[in-house]
């Protein structure tokens, strides 16, 4: 049974990468060339935005080194503008109550680097995000290559463009299930034995006594699409999308432990930023590993206006967010018995048991 749970935690675990993140080899060039990750939404702020010296996938360096900038500046065709504060190295944020993104406008960011580069994005239109209409779930029985079977569940949608001008999306999927830890139960090596050591958020001392509330015996856990959806010729009609596949959810004694919230974001993109993330795709398609990015780069939409020239890669781009969601519940399932029992419970604090926990309850979560 732990050989199950271990499996399990697998599955989980290749559900749980992010797509927004941008591998990009750009190879060893004397002025260091930077990586920009972000965008601006009509959503409320803070928005971040991310700034990483590029790599070369043979180097021994960090894949990920961010670095600081002089300054970096957020502005619209409207004449606003902010300066992005710089909360950590490699991380800049706009304030909460700071500029925010209107359909209809353009925006563009520019950097300044500490060695005189300077550079700016190319403007990018607010595009309106239409609607998401209905968030929908289908299950699934396969095979696995040992012939035993997997069950899980699509999870689809229909959604329809705000503009018949305009019908560049991306669509991000955000699952999240609940489970449950016995953290008192923690034990640590002791020469030949062990002995008990849970964590103080058990709410137990090492002699096992009660000596306050649980507060990490209870978890929810975000897991997101491991492939890019765009909109692309073969979902649409007249503007409206029928049947689009989000993301899968598989069976299993974790996630269905209580229950699935799936929630569907639609983005809206222009012609430029579509182009972009098409590129990432069709890189990511291309590749034969999980783990290595492809040799080639992805066309950013950044220009250099000054300073030693010097590569600049990745997306600064402006978006309208709407999203939707539904519950996958365990009376989904058609066949209560293909739901395992957690047998043997993860005795530790239930944020080391799949990534992307907290403890606090979302404010969507019903019990």
């Amino acid at each position: 049974m732990h050989r199950f749970r271990s499996i399990s935690i697998v599955l989980i675990l290749l559900c749980a990468a992010c797509v927004d993140r941008i591998i990009i080899d750009t190879g060893t060039v004397a002025n260091y060339a930077i990586v920009i990750d972000g965008f601006i939404s009509d959503q409320p702020g803070p928005y971040t935005i991310q700034v990483t010296k590029a790599f070369d996938i043979e180097s021994k360096q960090s894949i990920k080194t961010p670095i600081n900038l002089k300054k970096l500046t957020i502005s619209d065709n409207a004449g606003n503008k902010e300066d992005l504060s710089n909360p950590s190295t490699g991380v800049y944020r706009t304030a909460a109550n700071g500029i925010r993104g209107v359909v209809g406008r353009a925006y563009k960011i520019r950097l300044e680097l500490l060695d005189g580069r300077i550079y700016e994005s190319i403007p990018d239109t607010l595009q309106s995000a239409g609607s998401i209409d209905k968030v929908y779930t289908k299950f699934r029985e396969d095979t696995n290559n040992d012939g035993s079977s997997k069950y899980g569940f699509d999870v689809l949608f229909n959604s329809t463009a705000g503009s018949k001008k305009s019908y560049f999306f991306l669509w991000k999927f955000v699952g999240t299930f609940q489970a449950e830890t016995v953290p008192s139960l923690h034990t640590e090596t002791c020469g030949e034995s062990s002995c008990p050591r849970p964590p103080a958020c058990s709410g137990f001392n090492t002699s096992l006594e009660q000596i306050g509330p649980c507060t990490c015996c209870s978890c929810w856990y975000d897991f997101f699409n491991t492939e890019l959806v765009l909109s692309e010729g073969q979902f649409v009609k007249d503007g409206v999308y029928t049947g689009v596949q989000a993301n899968y959810v598989p069976v299993n004694q974790w996630t269905f432990l209580h229950k699935v919230h799936a929630e569907v974001q639609q983005f809206s993109l222009s012609r430029q930023s579509y182009e972009f993330w098409k590129g990432v795709k069709a890189q990511k398609s291309a590749s034969s590993s999980l783990f290595q990015p492809i040799t080639g780069k992805v066309a950013g939409n950044f220009v250099q206006i000054n300073g030693p020239e010097a590569p600049i890669d990745g997306i600064f781009y402006a978006t309208s967010i709407v999203k939707a969601s539904t519950f996958i519940t365990r009376d989904d399932v058609p066949l209560k018995n293909i739901i395992p029992d957690v047998s043997l419970p993860f005795t530790d604090d239930c944020r080391k048991l799949f990534p992307n926990a907290t403890t606090i309850k979302p404010a969507y979560w019903t019990d």
